[in-house]
């Protein structure tokens, strides 16, 4: 059974104290997961003993392990939020067949001092798994009589010679797969080498049925070792939960004895640094729509309890069509890792676009990737990075300090708000630092999306400065997706 996410949906409550001096209270619920970084939080109910939030919050996991934790509080608009009970959910009490369970669950732990209704405390909720691949069983289940404390299950039948559940192989019939291909040559004609890896090559890849075109990630056996194997079968992995306009699509993987095969969608714009290059005109509205679309992603990426680690403008692809607006593909997940999982304290990234905390040996979440597309929205406005040194480490000491500024006369035509917006993601305090979601309400992108202000060209984008800093950086970080013509 195969699954990506735990929904939990928190409609009412019941029976709660009454912490106001008006004996009522302004309650809202708080979640959190014991297997990864996720926290939410509902709206907040004035005033009312029996709340309805009618929320729904999704939970990314694999495993039926682990406990999802809502602790509920009163919120006090002068001091601080009070205290009103919680309740534990653990998954593996949660039936994984596809089919939404509703429960009321006691409140543990509440304020009994201020309890007026005798009858303890009490939250309706709903759960379900859900996922890509999930195939739910078809009988709807019911399961609102079950009693407190005891696992989630149907309720019997009225028939005592039915079972209270079937299983999943006896109501779900399996799907044919597909024969995979003992060589690659069965199903793709391999073309011209696009791109090198450490222990890879990149080619042009047409699938034989169809005719479209692919990028083929070429990995020798021979060449990886055991914990290179480990870290290829994460990035896999993680490519396979992933599916988003913005990300590069991993479309199959094929297993041979010699080579590995990773078959991901042909980013036929190649990268986006060479696109800039070759362009006449650039206004704030290009670099906008670029950093929309990328903060998209992320966004995406990281409630999926997963950060990138390593966006730098190799990683940036476009796949446009003819006559459409540049789309950006993300590529390259081999240092991308679960932030729930464990913790993340690896020194990883590029030095111009690692933040601050990586350096300083810290332990780490997401907020990384704003740091580091903070920086690429910096070099989309102007043509150079905001950090430099004369020596390595002089520009790592600038990234810690957060040493930066916006010159004249490159930063003299760009607008205030867009200055803003990167000072939001260039904070070095990673836990004052904008996130995805709060980036993506700025009032920058959201002035571009709704087209409340015209953005003129950037005069004072300096695109020979750019040239220069692309190439440099293109000669010192080869790419491992395209080299040469596309």
């Amino acid at each position: 059974m195969s699954f990506d996410t735990f929904i939990v949906h928190v409609i009412e409550a019941r029976h709660l104290a009454s912490m106001d001096r008006g004996g009522t209270s302004d309650p809202y619920c708080v979640l959190k997961s014991s297997f990864n970084s996720q926290k939410f939080k509902t709206k907040v109910q004035k005033k009312n003993l029996t709340p309805r939030w009618d929320q729904e919050f999704k939970i990314f996991t694999t495993k039926a392990e682990g406990t999802v934790h809502l602790q509920m509080y009163d919120k006090d608009f002068i001091s601080r939020d009070e205290f009103m009970g919680e309740i534990k959910i653990h998954l593996s009490d949660i039936p994984v067949d596809g089919v939404e369970h509703e429960k009321w669950m006691p409140l543990e732990n509440e304020p009994t001092k201020k309890k007026v209704d005798k009858a303890q405390g009490e939250v309706r909720l709903k759960f379900k798994y859900t996922g890509r691949d999930f195939k739910p069983v078809k009988k709807v289940v019911e399961s609102d009589s079950l009693k407190t404390g005891s696992s989630i299950a149907p309720r019997a039948d009225s028939n005592p010679a039915t079972p209270r559940r079937h299983s999943l192989e006896e109501e779900v019939k399996p799907v044919e797969k597909e024969i995979p291909p003992k060589t690659i040559e069965e199903k793709y004609d391999l073309g011209k080498v696009i791109g090198r890896g450490a222990f890879s090559v990149v080619k042009v890849g047409v699938r034989k049925s169809n005719k479209n075109k692919y990028a083929v990630k070429c990995i020798s056996k021979k060449l990886i070792d055991k914990k290179e194997l480990t870290l290829l079968e994460r990035e896999i992995d993680i490519m396979q939960k992933l599916q988003h306009t913005n990300i590069i699509g991993l479309v199959e993987v094929i297993d041979t004895p010699e080579t590995l095969y990773l078959i991901l969608e042909f980013a036929s714009g190649g990268e986006l640094f060479d696109a800039i290059v070759n362009r006449g005109n650039y206004t704030e509205v290009d670099a906008a729509r670029l950093i929309k679309q990328i903060l998209s992603a992320m966004a995406y990426v990281h409630s999926h309890g997963i950060a990138h680690r390593d966006l730098k403008p190799e990683n940036l692809l476009l796949a446009n069509e003819p006559g459409q607006s540049d789309l950006i593909k993300i590529a390259d997940f081999g240092l991308s890792k679960d932030f729930g999982a464990e913790q993340m304290a690896t020194s990883c990234g590029t030095p111009d676009y690692v933040a601050p905390e990586v350096l300083g040996g810290e332990v780490y979440d997401s907020a990384v990737d704003i740091w580091s597309i903070g920086v690429i929205t910096y070099v989309l406005l102007c043509g150079f990075p905001p950090f430099y040194g004369e020596n390595q480490k002089e520009l790592f000491e600038n990234i810690m300090k957060g040493n930066y500024d916006f010159p004249d006369p490159e930063w003299s035509g760009v607008s205030e708000d867009a200055k803003n917006f990167i000072k939001k993601m260039l904070v070095v305090e990673p836990e004052k630092r904008y996130n995805a979601e709060q980036c993506l309400q700025d009032k920058w992108l959201q002035d571009l999306a709704s087209d409340r202000k015209n953005f003129k060209r950037v005069e004072t984008f300096s695109a020979t400065k750019f040239k220069a800093y692309a190439q440099k950086y293109k000669e010192q970080n080869p790419s491992p997706y395209y080299e040469g013509e596309h």
